[in-house]
């Protein structure tokens, strides 16, 4: 497999990693306040391993962004999308989506 294609299937990869992590945010969100009603719990359980999901998409995106730029400097353009995915799934790793749904 081409350096640029592996860039952009692990930019992909990532992309989803990011919505999966919003996705299960916003249902633990939901049901702390749903419980939060009858008892007082703190959200802080929430946050508990939103580093660690952090971490792990900034990964996947200077993976992705190293392999996009192998491949650009190899004259490939396909590298050239990879790199902007790369910086995209970089920058959604920082911004939390789950508030917004």
């Amino acid at each position: 497999m081409k350096k640029g294609v592996l860039s952009i299937c692990i930019a992909i990869i990532g992309v989803y990693f990011v919505y999966w992590f919003n996705i299960d945010l916003y249902k633990k969100s939901i049901a702390f306040t749903e419980q939060s009603k009858n008892i007082a719990i703190s959200n802080s359980c929430i946050f508990k391993f939103a580093k660690t999901f952090t971490i792990t998409t900034v990964c996947f995106g200077l993976l992705s962004l190293y392999f996009g730029i192998i491949s650009f400097l190899k004259k490939n353009k396909i590298g050239g999308i990879g790199i902007i995915l790369a910086v995209l799934l970089i920058i959604c790793a920082f911004i939390p989506f789950w508030k917004h749904i």
